[in-house]
């Protein structure tokens, strides 16, 4: 990744002020990535940490800790004059806010060092720091280490945005560490596993077959007294055991296999830890399963049996379980060694696969970070035209709704309005989809029955009319309960209950009953949609609401159910799935009910026309400046429209004007010069920026001097009102 000189050496927060910046952000992560899993020691992960991060904290004391216990912490630092990492420093000063960190496995961030270790009751002597942020590294469920970034410059502090910034940074870290020690394990023991010797103690009576893992128990199924060999896995923190591979002489023990599997949740950790093997014999009662596998066995005819437990690398279990048809007793101690360096084997296959599926892992992250910096780029370079478009069919309808009042197609028309209104919210929405940050409006009191309605006419093309046109049928019924109100953003909502009627709509390409129904419990307004679709595979179903999953192929993008579910989190609900296959899926949302009732907003709006307001609208897009000017015209403005600044310049110069409106970006000079050469013809001309990037009020502060106002695309005329409203006087004069 190659980066500017001067962004190099910026602070994260003005990265993330724009979006430029935050593609940048995306790319650093990738490059990051790739660079420190490229690592093959630990030295030099400790080298890229420090050179990367020294790209965004190009002032601040970057320290690596490594965590040797409750007394011993070592520090190791990056020297970049020589380019090597330092020997390890011992942090001998005890009880530090770096040994609380790490104690308490807590991420700690302060702006106020001195006072909160302090307040904590820890030593602050060590490092002379203003502000400080730890983030403690753990690697297959122990702590590391840990990541810590301070300054001694009060002018300097860290934000929430350091936290997250450095918490994937360490996480990305993590994973590479991970996978040195895997991959150091295997490399160590490599000539072991290509020099696989065949025990003695075990008769080799037929040719191997299959892979590896198949061969190694083959190899012990060649003792003429074993009837079958199986593998079995868990992780540390699930209790499902999977099946590893097995082998049986005959085709009735391969019930063996799923038996074993349902009953060694029953072992105990405390096996693994002492690393014994166990040995059943028929007629002992002292298993350590329950009966049921007792009696299973000697319906199998199983004399005996042989578990013998191992961990890899502190974080997986694994079981070798070989089963005795005949009589038999207890291995002795070399058949044990021997049964138990196969075991060693056959883990080392385990951990090549999970090495593999920790690059694929990986490479799946990288790929999704690719995919939402491509999804930044796409917002960024498409908000500007769609918002054009959007606002063109938000004006045009408030138009036609003002000349069409009485007419029978008002409130069709009222409905393209809250359509575009709606979409203009999704694209805002796609903005921010960069930092996962879905912006919702002012919440207001809503019924959520009049939402289901509104969404299911929206809809109501797709499953009538267009469904007709393909010969499919959708039989969609509504059961709205008498509910309470609640609390929210009516455009966020109607986006997440058109996504879900869609989505009904998709499982079901044959055609097919979808059922809304709302429903009061408690202080829960519940809202039901459900389909007779193919239903949901129980391995996709915990992965639907993943930003970028998708079932549609070419069709889908995989945001509509990521973004939703983010909706519905800020309005402090939840979404729930329930899928049977082949019958059909049901999407529950819960959402706090309120007491209020929603607000009438009927009520006649104020016109313009008594202002009496002479209007520059300078915009390069002809057909968004025509209907802002006639918009304005309506409401009793005397409007001039204009497609460049210079001409805006020119008419300003001889006829002057009320007010001016400037569309942000125009090819030559843009709306921000315009408003600062008006500016210096006239200060009192109040200039209003109309624009369809996202502003935010550190950019109304900067540009105070020129600007007096925005208006975001796609406008209406309500927000054009308030805007007029508030920097003009009754005669037209600016506020002061």
């Amino acid at each position: 990744m190659t980066m500017s000189k001067d962004k190099v050496h910026s602070s994260l927060n003005l990265l993330l002020d724009n979006i430029e910046g935050t593609n940048l952000l995306l790319e650093y992560y990738t490059a990051f990535g790739q660079k420190i899993t490229q690592c093959r020691d630990f030295k030099s992960v400790i080298q890229v940490l420090h050179q990367e991060l020294r790209k965004i904290y190009a002032k601040q004391q970057l320290e690596f800790i490594l965590w040797q216990g409750a007394d011993k912490l070592l520090k190791f630092i990056y020297d970049s004059a020589r380019s090597k990492v330092l020997s390890p420093e011992e942090i001998k000063t005890p009880g530090t806010l770096y040994h609380h960190a790490l104690e308490q496995q807590q991420t700690i961030l302060t702006n106020n060092y001195k006072t909160f270790c302090d307040n904590l009751g820890v030593d602050a002597s060590y490092v002379d720091a203003s502000s400080w942020l730890g983030i403690p590294m753990t690697v297959r469920g122990k702590v590391l280490g840990m990541l810590v970034v301070w300054d001694n410059s009060v002018e300097r502090y860290f934000r929430l945005q350091d936290k997250q910034f450095l918490s994937i940074i360490t996480f990305i870290t993590a994973f590479a560490l991970e996978n040195i020690s895997l991959y150091d394990y295997i490399v160590e023991k490599k000539e072991t596993v290509s020099e696989i010797v065949r025990p003695s103690t075990l008769k080799m009576t037929a040719p191997l077959q299959g892979g590896p893992r198949e061969q190694l128990l083959d190899l012990l199924l060649q003792a003429d007294e074993l009837s079958f060999a199986g593998l079995f896995m868990r992780s540390q923190s699930h209790d499902r055991w999977s099946t590893m591979g097995f082998r049986w002489r005959k085709e009735e023990h391969q019930k063996l296999a799923d038996l074993l599997k349902q009953k060694l949740i029953y072992l105990s950790e405390e096996i693994f830890d002492k690393n014994d093997s166990l040995f059943w014999q028929k007629g002992q009662t002292d298993l350590p399963f329950n009966k049921t596998l007792h009696e299973s066995l000697l319906d199998l005819e199983m004399e005996a049996l042989l578990f013998i437990p191992c961990r890899i690398q502190h974080f997986y279990y694994t079981v070798l379980v070989l089963a005795y048809q005949d009589d038999t007793t207890a291995p002795d101690i070399e058949k044990k060694q021997t049964i138990r360096f196969v075991l060693n084997l056959l883990n080392q296959s385990i951990e090549k696969e999970l090495l593999q599926e920790h690059k694929r892992n990986y490479e799946s992250y990288i790929q999704h970070l690719e995919r939402m910096k491509l999804v930044g780029e796409l917002a960024s370079g498409s908000a500007h035209h769609l918002n054009n478009i959007l606002s063109v069919i938000t004006g045009r309808a408030q138009i036609l709704s003002k000349k069409m009042q009485d007419s029978p197609l008002a409130k069709d028309i009222a409905m393209i309005e809250q359509a575009a209104e709606d979409g203009a919210q999704a694209v805002r929405r796609l903005q921010s989809v960069k930092s996962k940050n879905y912006a919702v409006r002012k919440f207001e009191s809503l019924s959520v029955n009049d939402l289901i309605l509104e969404v299911v006419e929206i809809a109501r093309p797709r499953f009538e009319r267009e469904a007709q046109s393909h010969g499919l049928t959708y039989d969609v019924k509504l059961s709205l309960g008498p509910v309470s109100y609640i609390k929210g953003d009516a455009t966020a909502l109607r986006e997440v209950f058109l996504n879900m009627i869609n989505n009904a709509l998709d499982a079901m390409p044959k055609g097919g009953k979808m059922t809304i129904q709302t429903t009061l419990e408690k202080d829960k307004v519940f809202i039901f949609f459900s389909d007779t679709g193919g239903g949901i595979p129980e391995e996709v179903k915990e992965k639907i609401f993943q930003p970028f999953f998708s079932t549609k192929g070419e069709k889908g993008n995989g945001l509509g159910l990521s973004i939703a579910a983010e909706i519905i989190s800020k309005h402090q609900g939840k979404i729930y799935v329930d899928s049977i296959p082949n019958k059909g899926s049901i999407f529950m949302v819960e959402i706090p009910a309120a007491e209020e009732k929603p607000e009438n907003n009927n009520h006649k709006q104020m016109s313009l026309g008594e202002l009496n307001c002479r209007v520059i609208v300078v915009d390069d897009e002809s057909v968004v400046g025509e209907t802002l000017a006639e918009m304005l015209s309506e409401e009793g403005c005397e409007v001039t429209m204009l497609n460049n600044a210079l001409d805006a310049l020119k008419n300003f110069n001889q006829k002057g004007c009320d007010i001016v409106l400037t569309d942000l970006s125009m090819p030559g000079v843009n709306g921000l010069e315009l408003a600062r050469r008006i500016k210096a013809l006239r200060e009192d001309v109040p200039v209003i920026l109309i624009t369809g990037w996202q502003q935010s009020e550190q950019e109304r502060e900067k540009h105070n001097g020129y600007i007096d106002g925005f208006i975001q695309k796609p406008f209406n005329i309500k927000q054009i009102r308030n805007e007029f409203k508030r920097v003009l006087k009754p005669n037209g004069k600016k506020l002061q």
